[in-house]
């Protein structure tokens, strides 16, 4: 899997992505056009942070400026950005118009813009979701990100950082973040939000990754510390690719919910469906809630490119309102085979699909597969356990 990821220790602002997105490759006409189309001018050079090189932007837009959602969307509309990223962009701004109308008490649709009223915000918004489409990648990832400390002067005057509105998207968002490592605001609102539209999974530490590209946006502040943003684009690997001889790990991740009011007919169904759609694992577990109410907690093993997907399955299906997600889960897993055995009952001859566990080179277990078992039995006349008891006993003579 190709994945974009972030790497924003030095914090993230609007301008920085889209800086971050061109040093990493991002079609520089693509992006600029989608400025364009919006009512900005953007101008892209090369700085130096540091002794470290990067890209930098400077969007003209000329003081104009939008109050609401719907002016925005009015804007983005109007633009040339495809269906995707037009989607992505109009999502980014949601999630800025949900965080101020919580700050201020009012539904999105009426919330006020104020600093990211400006129409530099909306080009910043424009110009990243081109560029991340220009890129190509499947999936973006992001670290932890800095959001400097002490206050900030906005519109409402002297705020603590992260500004109220920042903290409101790093809340709904699951972003993962941290104080400092400088003062002053190092994370903006429209940052925040571009990171939280497009993040599809979050992680504290790098993966197991094969970079291809690496870039970085620079920032408009001096810092002691470089002011930029990284990025690195490349193929996701899992451990286990690395080695077909040993045991391996790999990363998973676990979805879980609780329902009270689902029979077992739906659960049943449940546990079915999401095994057709790839999840790795479904458990359901009895359990008591409060009121002494009897309950089941859903438990599905999934791939991370998987999670969204699967989520949707699970609340669609239960009528949930929310799944806990434990990203990142490492697994230690034996090496699985399929191997075919051949086999004789009174001179008749099969095939039977058996399953072999190996650690290592080790034989761990062998299990016959029931399918197969269950079809020879019906012919022969013979239990089931009795015809899986043989092949398995033939397996171990043959492969053991």
């Amino acid at each position: 899997m190709r994945v974009l990821l972030f790497d924003p220790s030095s914090g993230a602002s609007g301008d920085m992505i889209m800086a971050c997105l061109l040093d990493l490759g991002a079609s520089p006409d693509a992006v600029g056009a989608a400025v364009e189309s919006v009512g900005c001018g953007l101008k892209i050079s090369r700085d130096e942070k540091h002794h470290i090189g990067a890209t930098k932007v400077d969007v003209q837009a000329g003081g104009k400026r939008y109050r609401t959602l719907a002016e925005a969307r009015s804007i983005l509309e109007s633009s040339i950005l495809s269906p995707p990223a037009l989607d992505r962009a109009q999502r980014i701004m949601e999630i800025l118009a949900e965080a101020e109308g919580r700050v201020h008490g009012v539904a999105r649709e009426k919330a006020r813009f104020h600093e990211i009223g400006a129409l530099d915000a909306l080009a910043d918004i424009a110009g990243s979701s081109a560029g991340l489409e220009s890129l190509g990648v499947d999936r973006v990832i992001t670290l932890p990100i800095s959001v400097g400390s002490g206050t900030v002067i906005a519109a409402h005057g002297r705020l603590p950082v992260p500004a109220p509105a920042t903290l409101e998207i790093l809340k709904s968002s699951g972003l993962l973040w941290r104080g400092g490592p400088e003062e002053g605001e190092l994370l903006t609102p429209t940052g925040a939000a571009i990171l939280a539209g497009f993040a599809g999974e979050v992680v504290s530490e790098y993966p197991v990754l094969r970079a291809e590209a690496t870039g970085y946006g620079a920032g408009t502040k001096d810092l002691e510390i470089p002011n930029l943003l990284r990025g690195v684009v490349g193929e996701l690997r899992e451990l286990e690719k690395h080695s077909h001889s040993h045991p391996h790990h790999d990363r998973v991740v676990q979805l879980e919910t609780n329902v009270d009011d689902v029979t077992g007919e739906v659960l049943g169904n449940l546990l079915d469906l999401l095994m057709e759609e790839g999840a790795l694992d479904v458990s359901i577990v009895p359990a008591l809630m409060k009121k002494g109410r009897p309950a089941s907690i859903v438990k599905v093993i999934a791939r991370r490119e998987d999670m969204d997907r699967l989520a949707r399955i699970v609340m669609k299906e239960t009528g949930s309102l929310g799944i806990r997600i434990f990203p990142s889960l490492h697994r230690f897993v034996a090496r699985r085979e399929e191997r075919i055995i051949g086999f004789e009952i009174d001179d008749r001859a099969f095939s039977v699909r058996v399953k072999v566990s190996l650690f290592g080179d080790e034989l761990l277990q062998i299990k016959a597969e029931h399918d197969d078992c269950r079809r020879i039995a019906s012919e022969v006349g013979l239990p089931l356990r009795e015809v899986s008891r043989r092949v398995e006993e033939r397996a171990w003579k043959e492969i053991g």
